[in-house]
């Protein structure tokens, strides 16, 4: 027997139309939201940023350093005897001059060498004068000698005269006559003799009187250099000019050659400025420069270029050709600007926060839109103290922020409020 079987009808529900738009809109929203809100442009107030404009003309580089006046004229004043320091009557920042005692030493070995050294030239002195009187008698009777040498030699030829005649006549024997020329003969070589004497004794005088004189000098010298060493303990100053410092103090033993103070000429300065190492590349000797003293500004010139480095600064010395404003002294703190070139007819602006010369940087540029700033790359030129070159990516008149904007890089806008 058949049996029915009996069929289920299914019904199926319809999908619900408008629930699945409102959730497409819903996604749509969301993802256009989460674009808009990556895109946004962040906002900066105008008042904590630096804003600069696009200049062009003359752009003058320059190069700025900090330093001191310092002297040209400095001199040390050393002490040329060795003493114990017994009084210092100036202290440093006064005014000297070459009559001002600065200081006193004291030395009785000196002063004992002294006296011996008088002594014994006043000693010498008298054994030059006792020598050149006893020269002086024995001249006389070398004279004598010779005198009574030529009178004997004159009384032989007279004699000899007188017979020559008696003995041609043999009034007198031959041997008579012969024993008077032998005599006349005696007499010329005693003169002869005498003479040689005279002349020798006069070479050996003259000697032994150049000795005694080289030693009367020798302590005359003596004398004058203790003199001299004495006088040196009274320490003066070389030149007129500004004491700056004392290095010695009371009681203290100073050798030859030891420093014993310094003095600079006041009217005399110069600058010496430190200038960052990879700045120094494009200075040159000559240069004008700018000095502000902070009284006053003076000019001058690049005097010399120090070729070490320390501590990643560079010396260079600045010759002072302008008058320095009153109050200018030694060790005054000064800043100094080199001119190192002038470009014409190009554009420039403020030197942005670690911007390099000659260099590739991005910086935001203020668009026509009211409040926002697009980043740009721009290339830069030389740069001088707070300006810099532009070379490309900025036109006349264009406004950029150079103040530090590291933390907005990410973005290519940003905006700026009031």
């Amino acid at each position: 027997m058949d049996v029915p079987v009996n069929q289920t009808k299914r019904h199926f529900k319809k999908p619900n139309v408008k629930l699945g738009a409102v959730v497409l809109v819903l996604i749509a929203l969301a993802f256009l939201s989460s674009r808009y809100l990556q895109s946004a442009a962040p906002t900066v107030n105008q008042s904590d940023i630096w804003i600069s404009s696009v200049k062009q003309g003359n752009f003058t580089r320059k190069v700025r350093g900090v330093g001191v006046l310092a002297p040209s004229q400095i001199r040390w004043i050393a002490a040329n005897s060795a003493g114990r320091v017994e009084r210092v009557l100036v202290k440093p920042g006064a005014l000297v001059t070459t009559e001002t005692v600065i200081a006193e030493l004291s030395n009785p070995d000196l002063r004992n060498r002294l006296q011996q050294a008088r002594w014994e030239l006043d000693a010498a002195e008298a054994n030059l004068l006792a020598l050149e009187a006893q020269f002086e008698e024995e001249a006389l009777e070398q004279e004598l000698r010779v005198t009574q040498a030529r009178m004997a030699l004159a009384s032989a030829k007279l004699k000899e005269k007188a017979e020559k005649p008696l003995a041609e006549k043999n009034i007198i024997s031959e041997l008579d006559f012969a024993n008077t020329q032998l005599h006349t003969e005696q007499a010329e070589a005693e003169l002869a003799i005498r003479l040689q004497t005279q002349n020798r004794r006069t070479q050996v005088v003259e000697a032994r009187l150049l000795a005694e004189q080289a030693n009367v000098r020798k302590y005359r010298n003596m004398v004058k250099l203790y003199d001299d060493q004495l006088a040196a303990l009274t320490i003066k100053s070389d030149i007129d000019g500004v004491l700056q410092q004392v290095s010695v103090d009371v009681g203290q033993r100073v050798e030859v050659g030891g420093n014993i103070a310094r003095v600079a000429r006041p009217d005399s300065l110069m600058a010496e400025l430190q200038i960052q190492e990879n700045r120094v590349q494009d200075l040159q000797l000559g240069l004008p420069v700018t000095l502000d003293t902070r009284n006053g500004l003076v000019d001058g010139i690049v005097k010399r270029i120090d070729p070490r480095v320390s501590n990643g600064n560079v010396q260079v010395d600045v010759e002072i050709t302008g008058e320095l404003p009153s109050g200018a002294r030694p060790d005054l703190s000064v800043t100094g600007t080199i001119v190192v070139e002038r470009i014409e007819d190009t554009l420039y602006i403020d030197r942005p926060a670690g911007a390099a010369a000659l260099s590739d940087t991005r910086l935001f540029t203020l668009t026509d839109d009211i409040g926002l700033a697009e980043l740009r790359n721009i290339k830069l030129g030389k740069a001088s103290v707070s300006s810099i070159q532009v070379i490309a990516g900025l036109q006349p008149g264009d406004t950029v922020i150079v103040s530090d904007m590291t933390e907005f890089n990410q973005h290519k806008a940003i905006k700026i409020v009031q």
